[in-house]
């Protein structure tokens, strides 16, 4: 069986076993029991030509014929990208989820992260992700979890701060 034949039938398998659908190059090497090296980026190169997977960003893949759901798929990836660091729904994304900004965000998250400052553009949209010195204990009470999308959301009041901390737009709030 070729390998792209093996990497669609896997990621399938993945999906039906209860894998949300977004695949990093590390769970791609596992799935097909091999290393991470130049000819396992070249066949990754090559399932993506064949369409066989689709890049989201750098590093995260999905198989196109079993996308994973649209619902939190840009946290998902959020938390994928910065693994390693603590990260929470925060500004824009937060106030408009609260209906504080009447501005709706279509296909753009706004994050507070441990990790380093940036914007990652996906196929699902973009990421935004914001530079926090907050250590984990000091947001204790000022955040909470959402277990519908899996990820922390800031509250209310740490939003606005967030916000005003960061120098963004507080002419957009409501209240």
């Amino acid at each position: 069986m070729s390998k792209l034949r093996r990497l669609t039938e896997k990621t399938i398998s993945a999906r039906k076993g209860g894998h949300y659908g977004l695949f990093t190059t590390s769970d791609l090497a596992l799935l097909l029991n091999e290393p991470k090296s130049s000819n396992f980026s070249k066949l990754l190169h090559k399932a993506t030509k064949a369409s066989v997977l689709t890049n989201v960003c750098k590093g995260i893949y999905i198989n196109p014929l079993m996308p994973p759901d649209s619902k939190g798929v840009l946290e998902n990836i959020a938390l994928l990208l910065h693994w390693d660091k603590f990260l929470y729904i925060s500004l824009e994304s937060q106030l408009s989820y609260l209906g504080i900004i009447s501005q709706v965000l279509i296909n753009h998250l706004t994050v507070m992260t441990t990790g380093r400052s940036g914007k990652v553009e996906t196929i699902y949209g973009v990421i935004e992700f914001t530079h926090t010195n907050h250590s984990i204990e000091s947001l204790n009470g000022h955040i909470y979890f959402d277990p519908d999308i899996g990820i922390f959301r800031a509250k209310k009041d740490k939003a606005i701060r967030d916000l005003n901390r960061v120098g963004r737009n507080l002419q957009m709030l409501e209240e």
